[in-house]
C-alpha cells in the first residue's frame, strides 16, 4: 500500500487551530471595541499608546514642533469644550463615553448622539369589534326559524 500524497492530519489541526485563534482574537476585539491586532502590532514595534496618539496627531506637519502644538492645543480645547456634548473615544485602550475625558482634539474622539426613548410602555388592549346594528338577513331569519 503506498503513501498517501499531500499535508498530514497534524498539519491541518496546526492550521486549523491557528485559523481559530485569530477568529477568536477577532470577536475579542468586537466585544470589547478594540483593535488587539494594532496594539499587538504596536507592542511589537515597541511602542506606546501615547506616541502612537501623538504620531497620528503630528501627520500632518513638521516633526516634533506640531506634536508640541497639538499638545497645547488639546490643553486649550479641554478647557472649552462646550457642556453636553457626549463624546465618545480611546482612552488606554478602551471605548469610553464621557463629555469632560473626551476631547475634539483626539483623533479617536466622535461625538455621539443619545437616542430620545419613552421607556417602557404597557402593552396595547385591542379594539373592541363593532356589534352588528343591521336588519337580519333571510339567511339569519331562517337559521332562527329552524332552530324554533
Amino acid at each position: 500500500m503506498g503513501r498517501q500524497r499531500g499535508i498530514g492530519l497534524i498539519q491541518v489541526a496546526i492550521v486549523m487551530a491557528a485559523l481559530a485563534a485569530v477568529a477568536m482574537a477577532a470577536m475579542m476585539s468586537m466585544r470589547q471595541e478594540r483593535n488587539l491586532f494594532a496594539e499587538a502590532l504596536a507592542r511589537l514595534r515597541g511602542q506606546t499608546l501615547e506616541h502612537r496618539q501623538q504620531a497620528t496627531a503630528g501627520q500632518g506637519g513638521a516633526g516634533g514642533a506640531n506634536v508640541n502644538a497639538s499638545a497645547a492645543s488639546t490643553a486649550g480645547a479641554a478647557g472649552a469644550a462646550p457642556a453636553g456634548v457626549l463624546r465618545k473615544c480611546v482612552i488606554d485602550g478602551k471605548t469610553v463615553l464621557s463629555d469632560v475625558d473626551c476631547t475634539a482634539a483626539d483623533p479617536s474622539s466622535r461625538v455621539v448622539k443619545p437616542l430620545a426613548t419613552r421607556g417602557i410602555e404597557p402593552p396595547r388592549t385591542p379594539k373592541a369589534e363593532p356589534a352588528e346594528a343591521g336588519p337580519a338577513t333571510m339567511q339569519d331569519k331562517m337559521i332562527e326559524k329552524a332552530t324554533r
